[in-house]
């Protein structure tokens, strides 16, 4: 009976290593952009560009290998996700001075080769929360699920979170354009 359960744990361990996705590299830093719209409280008080990258790795563990790197990821061979913030509405006050939001682009390579891409974006509502940082918190662990689940099946053009959102918005607003004119 040992044998059988110490064979069929051996069988499903298999079985779930195999299911999980390649390695993908990222830097343990997403930059901004020079003109993404980030406060400077925003930058050094807020570790946006920290917590992205682990909340990628730790909302995909289960489903894609992720490894953060602290080089420079030019350098790496693999498959290898380029991430920038750019753009960042966050006014300081917390949920008193209205909703946050951040932008990001990024870039799925494999040995130099584009193989996906992708915009995620997400934004909080106005709420009880105590600040601008905390907030951010709650937008940096979304989209690192977003892009998470993203990397299990990457596709070219993605768009993530409300992102997709706004470009299905868009897209009912330009049909009822095309309606409203014919």
């Amino acid at each position: 009976m040992r044998i059988s359960l110490l064979a069929f744990a051996i069988f499903v361990f298999v079985i779930v290593s195999s299911a999980r996705a390649d390695t993908v590299t990222i830097s343990d830093s997403t930059p901004f952009a020079e003109d993404s719209g980030a406060s400077d409280s925003v930058k050094n008080e807020c570790k946006f560009e920290t917590r992205l990258p682990k909340y990628i790795k730790d909302k995909g563990k289960k489903r894609v290998d992720v490894v953060l790197s602290t080089e420079p990821l030019e350098s790496v061979e693999g498959k290898v996700l380029f991430l920038e913030v750019t753009n960042v509405f966050a006014l300081g006050g917390g949920g008193y001075s209205g909703s946050k939001s951040v932008t990001v682009v990024g870039e799925l390579k494999e040995n130099g080769e584009l193989i996906g891409s992708l915009t995620a974006r997400r934004r909080t509502l106005m709420g009880w929360t105590p600040g601008t940082c905390s907030m951010l918190k709650r937008v940096s662990k979304k989209m690192g699920a977003d892009i998470a689940a993203w990397l299990v099946e990457p596709t070219m053009d993605a768009r993530l979170g409300d992102a997709a959102d706004d470009a299905e918005k868009a897209a009912t607003d330009t049909q009822d354009t095309a309606t409203d004119a014919e």
